[in-house]
């Protein structure tokens, strides 16, 4: 189950549906319309109905899963949490990015990026979401002890939408008309900022970085209006849930953390990068 309705989480599914396939089992993707712990609550609540045997969701919000996660797991519906955690909860484990150790190096090759001054905003797709809020935190704290030269001007709430992303950035370039750099947390921040400058013909002129490799982000490394962004091994989040979850049903103990890692795609193995990734999937699967 993902956030909401959202091309990042493709490759989840492919690793998700590939396992389920391998191992004979029944999958789905059961997806809130939008980014929204209420409409992500009411799925859960009409999957414990339907008393499947396990879950993998993307948390939208910590403390807001709490109670239906602990009645998920008390009707004996194996739960646990993919891409975004939920550690207040009863979920089983995490699997997916240690995301204040990606958003800490992030914040490091940001700095060299911006050799160590200047400022930079912050573009997050929801603020209760404990995975960008700890990106967030990492980012910061590699700027703080690295580059005490730059300064953050804000953190601010895209609500994971490309046109409130495109929004916001807009704003932001009015209010800070000098502005060094955007980074952005989450998968949609990147493109929309670049795709403002753009149209703005300020491309290049402003450093803009982020997570994730969607389309535009790799075109915007390729036309030079994006310098860099973090990879997620999404794929294999996907399969890894599916053995997880089915080890879990047989009764067996699972490590509360999976950490699937990072890769940072530029100009330089932008052709190369997702080839390497698969094969090391394809190796250690």
């Amino acid at each position: 189950m993902p956030k909401g309705v959202h091309p990042y989480f493709d490759s989840v599914y492919s690793g998700f549906e590939d396992a389920a396939r391998k191992y004979g089992i029944a999958s789905e993707v059961a997806a809130p319309p939008r980014f929204d712990v209420s409409l992500q609550i009411k799925v859960i609540e009409d999957l414990i109905a339907r008393g499947v045997d396990g879950i993998a969701i993307s948390a939208n919000d910590d403390q807001g899963l709490v109670a239906v996660i602990h009645e998920a797991m008390a009707a004996g519906i194996k739960v646990i949490t993919v891409d975004a955690p939920a550690p207040s909860s009863e979920a089983l484990t995490y699997i997916g990015t240690d995301n204040e150790s990606a958003g800490y190096e992030a914040g490091k090759r940001m700095a060299v990026t911006m050799g160590g001054r200047g400022s930079v905003a912050i573009l997050q797709g929801g603020l209760d979401a404990t995975n960008l809020n700890r990106r967030t935190a990492g980012f910061k704290r590699a700027l703080a002890e690295k580059a005490p030269g730059i300064t953050v001007v804000g953190v601010v709430d895209e609500g994971g939408d490309f046109s409130r992303s495109v929004n916001e950035t807009e704003k932001l370039l009015a209010a800070h008309p000098r502005l060094s750099a955007i980074f952005s947390v989450s998968a949609e921040g990147a493109p929309a900022a670049a795709a403002v400058l753009k149209r703005q013909d300020e491309a290049g002129q402003v450093v803009v970085a982020g997570f994730d490799d969607l389309g535009d982000t790799l075109q915007g490394i390729r036309d030079g209006s994006i310098v860099f962004c973090v990879v997620q091994n999404t794929y294999r989040m996907g399969w890894l849930s599916v053995e997880r979850l089915l080890d879990a049903v047989h009764g067996k103990s699972l490590s509360p953390v999976i950490d699937t890692g990072v890769v940072f795609v530029d100009k330089r193995n932008i052709d190369t990068y997702r080839k390497r990734m698969e094969t090391d999937n394809t190796n250690n699967l």
